[in-house]
């Protein structure tokens, strides 16, 4: 199957948010669409891997930040290239608060919606989900696409990344209790993507595939995450 065919499909990039006990988490997403109206239904994607898809089971609800491209870098490889299992990826950002969950302040849109079913597969969880909430929209904004990601504004947000891993090395190197990223992990080299599911890499199936560029396991090796 020719990949670069799927790649060609029109996605936007969207921070995800949750709650998990006492905290926000969140991550990003691309596989977000409007399947129907009246109700308003959305149907979002998750890896099975993913420490927010585990919130939203939890919790039923979850937040849609629709990134503009006017995004800035490190707010991607923040919520891309991290693990909220590691830190908590909602104290970097600025941020609000509606109705308990969190929301980028600079995402030019914000849903809420609550999940009504979902669907599992080998590396996916779908859920259908009606919107319950759906506000600030700014006009003259243009959404940020995983067309745009792959066609520049990646190698922004690599660079991103390694400055939050700089910054991250450095309070280390002052005594910091902040969890870090110098744990080795898997690590697409295509993407930069870091692995962090619950299932160790080498058990993942020989089908698995990135879930932010799609490419297979082959592609991803081991670094200092």
């Amino acid at each position: 199957m020719e990949e670069e065919a799927l790649f060609a499909l029109s996605n936007g990039l969207y921070v995800l948010g949750a709650k998990e006990n006492e905290r926000y988490v969140g991550s990003l997403v691309d596989a977000v669409s409007q399947v129907a109206m009246g109700p308003d239904m959305i149907i979002l994607s998750c890896m099975n891997s993913s420490y927010t898809k585990q919130a939203i089971e939890e919790s039923g609800v979850f937040s849609i930040s629709v990134l503009a491209k006017s995004t800035d870098p490190l707010v991607v490889a923040n919520f891309g290239y991290q693990s909220s299992r590691d830190i908590d990826k909602w104290n970097n950002v600025v941020k609000e608060i509606r109705d308990d969950l969190p929301y980028l302040s600079t995402a030019m849109a914000k849903i809420r919606a609550r999940v009504v079913s979902k669907e599992v597969f080998p590396n996916n969880t779908l859920f259908i989900a009606e919107v319950e909430d759906a506000f600030d929209c700014k006009k003259g904004e243009k959404p940020l696409t995983y067309h745009d990601y792959r066609n520049g504004y990646k190698e922004k947000v690599k660079m991103a990344y390694q400055s939050i891993k700089k910054e991250d090395e450095e309070m280390k190197s002052k005594g910091s209790l902040q969890a870090g990223l110098s744990e080795k992990k898997w690590v697409c080299t295509v993407c930069g993507y870091v692995y962090d599911g619950d299932i160790s890499f080498e058990e993942l199936p020989e089908d698995w595939v990135c879930p932010l560029c799609g490419v297979g396991k082959e592609l991803f090796e081991l670094r200092e995450a």
